[in-house]
């Protein structure tokens, strides 16, 4: 049976190797898609004890104010594991403000860094390449460091026992521990033993309840075995009137915990406000969807050329059954085809997702890491054999109950023919095609518009001639005012402010106290700070009122707001209205409203924002500089940092590249939409010439006969194309408000959108049309070109 299956692979071999190739497409897809949704559905869950880990965060609530925060005082889990004896240990995350580490005169930039608790290895999986795991962190001023932070620093010797400044303090390595996966939603590159205690949180013996609503940390604890998590949280209602109300009393606020287990909080739905980049489980049914449609496409091809080329079959089928073979037989060898066919693309497919992963920038491009071990991975290996079993008997199934039901009679005389409700299942089947293919090609371009318009659309401040550089070091910002008068006096530069906030991109938050109805009520606004030059920098305008002149000796004495602040408060004249701090007894003033712009991504709204004058540098050097005078700016930038700060070295990023970053989410679905949709027309067109190519072939005679009464190739061609081209606009036709609609909720992401334009839907159907006219045409006019008379000799 196996053998002959390869016999008529080989015989027919033009439409065999379009039925591997467009199979191979399709395997290959499907187990690249296979390894991405494993990445993304795996998130945490090579933590060992990853069942009884959850995170600590918050709901903080008060009269015009709410935090939903992911982070937690650093005094909270102390106190917990007090308290409550289901909780076997805890690990908090408390960020540096500095994120440098220096070591022999070397300064390195390195981003996670975190003071936290020796039961961090209980909470994750963090696995020392060297040192001992017991007393890594038991002393105080002991840090390990991941494998890559090892190599930057210390090269191939070995990282052990070094003395490294972090923070201002001398720090003795005391680990190296393997590079965390990239499918974790929390990373750190080094941690530092020393993570403050509950005694910060007693005043004069006295507790102060306000120190559990300032969220500084990540919170995680580590539950015995066996506790129900519902139940604790029953019990935390004491903990919670003794602890936290004392201060939430005082402000007529409320605090909600909230439990995460770990393996959730990558696809956790709750909206926080400071968390990690979460996953979206639309883009997974998306993906799948299409990896789906990718596989069937394949197979329709397979089934569409098999049953179209029954006629060339009949009498080899039919001389089969005159010997003996009965139709169960007859159904299994023809199945046995496909199943050959199958396995032949998916050895194939295995080359091709290795050589993809391993040998291409694909993975880089779309924004995806992960390694291709099929052997060694068994879900991979399982879940693939799977897969290549059901395209086997998808593509299978249908011819072989199709072929084995050929009337032997008639396909012995010769007057056999496939009926018509064949031909119109095989025309649904290209039809489905096609919708398919021309469906994601809309929604690609419709997808592309609408990032390209977020990375356009005017934000409201200057962004595309900002330079930021890194000045998180106290000695590098004791250059600053040296530095802003030095880059201020070159031509190329228009103007340099410093701040720990960048517009678009970082934004505090803060409870302030503000003027409404003749009292002092409390408020959250974000907020940022800077100095006097902060909104020229960025040219955000002002609407009304002044800016600060620095000549400002506090910096809670005035305050800038933007019109959605105003808008908030009710106030029609906002400049002289008293607001201040939380904690600040002499309210400042509003002395100006500043326009709205965006101050994060444009997937959120305009949120209220007050603008706080504040002189000391911050962590970054804001730098505007003239527009095509870049190369300039920058050497002007290098000069004046090497004369001013010659041991620490230049670390610089343009404002418009970070901004870009926020839509790197949106840009890898895009893209991989994208990729995806290369493989469905690949696949529908390689389906198409193979049917273009078999019914020319039936038709040669007629083709020959049109040729000697004077037919033009052009004639030949638009009757050949006639049917081809009703699928496409019928398809059209479906296409297009589907991929409309589909668009349509995909921009429900987005607080800004641009308008769906008809005229990309419009170019993208031409555009398949265009397509398959050229691939049909081209087959075509080969053939019409011959001498008639070969044509005519033909059979």
């Amino acid at each position: 049976m196996i053998k002959y299956a390869f016999r008529v692979l080989w015989k027919n071999r033009f439409f065999s190797l379009l039925n591997i190739v467009g199979l191979t497409f399709g395997l290959s897809a499907s187990i690249w898609l296979v390894l991405f949704l494993q990445n993304e559905l795996t998130f945490d869950l090579h933590h060992p004890n990853h069942e009884r880990v959850y995170r600590v965060s918050h709901v903080f609530s008060a009269p015009g104010v709410e935090f939903n925060t992911a982070y937690s005082a650093s005094e909270l889990s102390p106190m917990l594991k007090e308290e409550f004896p289901e909780i076997e240990a805890f690990a908090r995350f408390l960020p540096l403000q500095v994120s440098e580490i220096f070591y022999n005169n070397q300064l390195l930039q390195q981003p996670e860094m975190f003071y936290t608790d020796p039961a961090v290895f209980d909470i994750f999986n963090v696995n020392l390449l060297s040192g001992n795991q017991e007393t890594a962190l038991s002393n105080t001023r002991s840090a390990i460091i991941s494998k890559t932070v090892s190599e930057k620093l210390f090269g191939q010797e070995s990282a052990l026992d070094k003395t490294v400044k972090i923070d201002g303090n001398d720090m003795i390595v005391t680990g190296v521990f393997e590079d965390l996966p990239k499918n974790t939603h929390f990373t750190f590159e080094v941690l530092i033993s020393g993570a403050s205690g509950r005694e910060w949180a007693t005043r004069d013996g006295v507790f102060d309840s306000e120190v559990l609503w300032n969220a500084n940390c990540a919170n995680y604890v580590l539950f015995t075995p066996g506790t129900d998590v519902e139940n604790f949280k029953a019990k935390f209602g004491p903990f919670n009137d003794k602890y936290f109300m004392p201060f939430g009393n005082k402000i007529e606020g409320s605090h909600t915990l909230r439990l995460q287990q770990l393996p959730s909080i990558h696809y956790d739905k709750e909206a926080i406000n400071d968390d990690f980049a979460k996953g979206n489980p639309t883009n997974l049914i998306i993906f799948s969807i299409v990896g789906f449609a990718i596989l069937l496409l394949a197979c329709i091809n397979y089934i569409n050329l098999s049953t179209a080329r029954a006629g060339s079959r009949a009498k080899e089928i039919a001389i089969r059954k005159v010997l003996g073979t009965n139709v169960s037989r007859l159904k299994a060898t023809i199945l046995a085809e496909s199943l050959v066919q199958v396995f032949i693309a998916y050895i194939l497919s295995i080359f091709v997702v290795w050589g993809m992963i391993a040998q291409t920038p694909l993975q880089s491009w779309i924004g995806v890491s992960f390694d291709f071990t099929l052997f060694e991975n068994p879900v991979l290996l399982l879940t693939s054999l799977v897969i290549v079993t059901i395209t086997g008997l998808i593509s299978g199934l249908y011819p072989a109950f199709y072929l084995s039901k050929i009337n032997t009679i008639g396909a012995l005389k010769g007057s056999w023919t496939a009926n018509k409700s064949s031909n119109f299942f095989r025309q649904g089947l290209v039809l489905f095609q096609f919708v398919i293919s021309i469906s994601v090609l809309l929604s690609t371009m419709l997808m592309k518009d609408q990032i390209d318009f977020l990375q356009t659309k005017d934000m409201g401040f200057s962004k595309d001639q900002i330079l930021l550089i890194n000045t998180s070091d106290s000695i590098a910002q004791s250059k600053y005012q040296v530095l802003k008068d030095a880059l201020e006096s070159n031509t190329a530069i228009e103007k340099v402010t410093s701040s720990n906030f960048v517009a678009g991109t970082d934004i505090g938050q803060i409870v302030f106290n503000v003027e409404r109805d003749g009292q002092q009520v409390q408020q959250e606004f974000k907020f940022i700070h800077g100095d006097e030059d902060y909104l020229e920098t960025f040219e955000i305008p002002l609407v009304t009122g002044r800016s600060y002149s620095g000549k400002e000796t506090r910096g809670n004495q005035y305050f800038v707001i933007n019109e959605k602040a105003a808008e908030l408060l009710g106030w029609d004249d906002p400049v002289g209205k008293n607001l201040g701090f939380f904690h600040q007894e002499v309210p400042g003033q509003v002395i100006g409203v500043m326009r709205d712009f965006n101050h994060f991504s444009l997937h959120n709204p305009i949120e209220p924002l007050v603008y706080v004058f504040n002189p000391q540098p911050g962590r970054h050097l804001i730098v505007r500089f003239n527009q095509n005078r870049v190369d300039e700016a920058l050497a002007a930038v290098r000069e004046n940092w090497d004369q001013a700060l010659p041991n620490y070295p230049l670390e610089y990023s343009f404002l418009n590249d970070r901004m870009n970053t926020l839509y790197e989410a949106d840009k890898t679905q895009s893209k991989l939409i994208g990729a995806m949709t290369v493989l469905c027309i690949a696949i529908s067109l390689i389906g198409l010439t193979g049917l273009t190519s078999f019914n020319i072939s039936q038709r040669k005679k007629e083709i020959g006969i049109r040729k000697v009464l004077g037919a033009m190739t052009v004639k030949i061609v638009t009757l050949i194309f006639s049917s081809t081209l009703k699928l496409i606009i019928i398809a059209t036709l479906i296409a297009a408000p589907l991929s409309y609609y589909i668009i349509s909720q995909w921009l429900q992401n987005f607080e800004y959108q641009t308008a769906l334009d008809v005229g990309i839907m419009a170019l993208g159907c031409v555009g398949a049309l265009l397509l398959t006219f050229v691939l049909v045409s081209s087959l075509v006019i080969k053939t019409a070109r011959k001498n008639p008379v070969d044509s005519l000799r033909y059979e």
